[in-house]
């Protein structure tokens, strides 16, 4: 059944509504990780040992995808098609999804409890932990968000990372724990987090029902979470098999610089995922509108056009102030920004497309595109890492994620049909030339004066309905 559309200002008002909602939660929870950094820099002053942790989080996020088998994903994907008359539905959703993460939790602690008797492996209880704990943590936020929680959801970010900076001074800083402190400050966070989501939104006393089960809804739910699991590990691969790379051919010390180096630009990664969570929000919920493909395009072209302006002013905006940021020992990471900027500029472009896979149930075929990635991904990084290190990993994660955009932006045209404005191209350029004044940039004082240059033609190229849609949010909150 085809939906009537909703009127244009209408569903713009309520995507930046919920970009803001969105917004206000992960910037205020990643700006405490942001400042986090020097904190860590400054009691961990070995990048090595840094570098190991930053290997260990690798494992622990595809860890949480093989015990969750994805169905966090499919939970609030299908919690999406109810409300609050169908709770017999909803019931039956999150007493599978919860039921199953304990069921593999428990294997998969006992898994890595027998490796651990063949294989040494710092830390790992802790790290077994980690993971369990960021899979029921990821799981609460998804079912609540599910529900249309979402300003719960929000809250839940920011107790985890409140929570992580609290325990971080508290194990780091006064018990000198090191390493471990910073696992045992994000398990902490994370278990912190999980009864904060169950508390407001009684999220096991009033959905999670074992009577409520229904083979029908377990097979639903299984037919769209399985198809996700290898395209994430094939996703791990191809997004963090440069750390291992590094590691092998160039040493922990690089790892850390690497490590520091994607904490940064992590910003940006941030901002595409504040984006792509309300954009899949949105597009679910927009997707049988008559008018749909009108609307995804306008979305896809301002937001291209953002992604150009963050990623031209992004590098040099930090490198001025890395001095101050980072300890000595991390400064020489400064050099790679640029560079890694834009492949998460590609990497954002590429996940608009895939949410097309999500909104027609049909996640089955990102499989293909992230197998081909993931082998794409080790040739690359295989090739070019032993020649140019740190550089050689950001350069494989370019090939890589260009394919998958150009892949995903062909095979959803079935679905939806994304046109490029021609308007983007002088913003494209401004990067371009900005990326090329970065690398040649003598000083901070002409990095200031860049930045400024790249300000001033941003504005000009904006476009007008962009500009207008800002002056009216800013002077409507003047009002």
């Amino acid at each position: 059944m085809e939906m009537t559309p909703k009127p244009a200002t209408s569903r713009r008002r309520k995507f930046v509504s919920d970009l803001g909602v969105y917004a206000i939660g992960n910037l205020g929870s990643k700006l405490i990780t942001f400042l986090l950094v020097p904190f860590y820099t400054y009691y961990i002053t070995d990048p090595a040992q840094y570098g190991y942790f930053d290997v260990c989080l690798t494992v622990i996020f595809c860890s949480a995808s093989l015990i969750s088998l994805q169905l966090y994903d499919g939970g609030f994907r299908f919690l999406m098609d109810t409300d609050d008359s169908l709770m017999a539905d909803r019931r039956a959703i999150i007493t599978f999804v919860i039921r199953t993460m304990l069921f593999n939790s428990a294997i998969y602690v006992a898994l890595g409890m027998v490796l651990g008797l063949f294989v040494s492996i710092p830390f790992l209880i802790l790290v077994l932990v980690y993971a369990v704990a960021q899979t029921f943590y990821d799981t609460s936020q998804q079912l609540v968000r599910g529900i249309r929680r979402t300003k719960l959801f929000v809250a839940a970010s920011i107790c985890n990372t409140f929570l992580v900076a609290v325990f971080a001074i508290l194990f780091i800083a006064v018990f000198r724990m090191g390493v471990a402190g910073l696992f045992l400050s994000n398990i902490m966070a994370k278990i912190g987090a999980i009864i904060f989501i169950d508390i407001r939104s009684e999220l096991l006393r009033r959905y999670f029902r074992p009577s409520s089960l229904r083979k029908s809804v377990n097979r639903e739910l299984l037919r769209y979470s399985i198809p996700m699991v290898p395209s994430v590990l094939c996703w791990w691969v191809l997004n963090s098999c440069g750390v291992f790379f590094i590691q092998h051919y160039c040493g922990l010390l690089d790892n850390g610089l690497y490590g520091v180096l994607n904490k940064f630009t992590g910003i940006l990664y941030l901002l595409a995922h504040i984006f792509y969570q309300t954009w899949q929000q949105n597009a679910i919920e927009q997707y049988r509108s008559p008018d749909r493909d009108s609307f995804f395009s306008a979305v896809f072209n301002n937001y291209l056009f953002l992604l150009c302006f963050l990623v031209s002013v992004f590098p040099f905006g930090l490198r001025i102030n890395y001095f101050w940021l980072v300890s000595a020992e991390y400064q020489p990471s400064s050099i790679y920004l640029f560079a890694n900027c834009i492949c998460i500029l590609i990497f954002a472009a590429g996940v608009f497309f895939e949410i097309a896979y999500q909104c027609s149930k049909t996640t089955y075929r990102q499989l293909l595109p992230y197998a081909v990635g993931a082998v794409l991904s080790l040739t690359l990084n295989y090739l070019l890492v032993p020649r140019y290190a740190i550089y050689g990993a950001i350069f494989a994660n370019i090939g890589t994620f260009t394919f998958l955009l150009i892949y995903r932006a062909a095979d959803t045209r079935k679905y939806m049909r994304i046109s490029f404005s021609a308007a983007n191209l002088p913003a494209l350029g401004v990067m371009a030339a900005a990326c090329v004044a970065f690398y040649y940039s003598p000083s901070s004082m002409w990095d200031v004066l860049i930045l400024i240059i790249i300000f001033a033609a941003y504005i000009i190229l904006a476009p007008k309905q962009f500009l207008r849609a800002i002056l009216s949010r800013l002077s409507s909150r003047k009002v």
